[in-house]
């Protein structure tokens, strides 16, 4: 073909070192409510007036992480972030939804580094729900795993809830083990 190529080598896969299996357990706080939210409607049926679990309805959220179930009152009890967005799908039994996130944590070790989710949940309380890790960057590079998370609290009041994640993580044993 002799024209330019996007394609620039082809070789063996890369020998990656030994991995770990990592354990992390944090509480995300999200607010639907007042000059804080950290959820908000970016996308729906009728734009931003949507149904708030209408088919399509999409939240962009930004949420504090913390090591204890306690909604944060300083930015010291914020541990890291959990960013992205999810997606309302109401069927006639039940609300799924689907959900892309990014979490980046404060703690030196996890500087720099993000690791990513992208799965289907169903909306309620009293169950587990799983979303499989779909990559990473920095420290979570060639990450797989998933998190498992549970609605802990849920107040229509307030427009607060806190769900409990536990995460599982095999990832490269090499920038772990430097960093701690």
């Amino acid at each position: 073909m002799g024209g330019k190529s996007v394609l620039k080598d082809v070789r063996k896969p890369l020998k990656l070192q030994e991995t770990v299996l990592t354990h992390l357990t944090f509480y995300w706080h999200e607010s639907f409510v007042g000059p804080n939210a950290s959820a908000v409607i970016i996308a729906g049926v009728n734009s931003t007036d949507s149904a708030t679990r209408a088919f399509g309805t999409t939240y962009a959220y930004d949420n504090p992480l913390t090591i204890e179930p306690i909604v944060p009152t300083t930015t010291s009890e914020v541990v890291g972030r959990a960013q992205g967005y999810y997606t309302m799908y109401p069927s006639d039994d039940e609300i799924a939804i689907g959900v892309i996130m990014n979490v980046a944590l404060k703690e030196e070790m996890f500087a720099d580094s993000i690791l990513t989710f992208e799965g289907r949940i169903l909306s309620g309380t009293g169950f587990i729900r799983e979303v499989p890790v779909i990559g990473g960057s920095g420290v979570f590079r060639y990450a797989t795993g998933y998190y498992q998370s549970q609605m802990l609290n849920s107040d229509s009041i307030t427009g607060q809830n806190i769900v409990m994640f536990d995460i599982y993580v095999n990832m490269l044993s090499e920038p772990l083990t430097k960093s701690i």
